[in-house]
């Protein structure tokens, strides 16, 4: 497996989402037709593994770590080359994302689409929902609302 997908295995990756989604062990097991031991040993392993790509992503973006929680699958660090805060995720859907925080002209940008496109896409995973008029918001606008529900700022 490659960093950017946190050296998880495909069913390392869905047993983290499913209990990402509220899942019990108990409920992941049965719905894969496997032991609870074996949800409970296959979500130690996938959150040493996202720790260890969390910690692996900051050290060579040489971003310095505030905050990691890998069961959440997200890092907080700041950046001393940028000048500012870095958040560094996990999702099934966008693998691992290092978000560094400004207030960017996103309209200008050719990359508006696919960082509202992801922004999205994170959201969606971790159950979190944007505002009605999310979709006339720019990125930066989107990351802020996002990123602070996900550290409970």
């Amino acid at each position: 497996m490659s960093l950017s997908m946190g050296y998880l295995t495909s069913k390392q990756k869905l047993i983290w989402k499913l209990k990402k989604q509220g899942f019990s062990e108990a409920n992941i097991a049965r719905k894969l037709n496997v032991t609870r031991q074996t949800v409970h040993k296959a979500l130690n392993v996938a959150n040493f593994k996202l720790y260890n790509a969390l910690v692996e992503s900051a050290k060579i973006n040489r971003i310095k770590i505030e905050i990691i929680d890998p069961v959440q699958g997200f890092l907080v660090g700041y950046s001393p080359i940028f000048k500012t805060k870095a958040i560094i995720t996990f999702s099934t859907k966008n693998g691992i994302q290092i978000w560094y925080k400004h207030k960017g002209n996103c309209r200008n940008c050719d990359q508006l689409q696919v960082c509202k496109e992801m922004l999205l896409a994170e959201a969606k995973e971790r159950g979190i929902k944007f505002p009605e008029n999310a979709s006339s918001m720019n990125p930066s606008e989107l990351a802020e609302i996002l990123f602070s529900k996900i550290i409970g700022e």
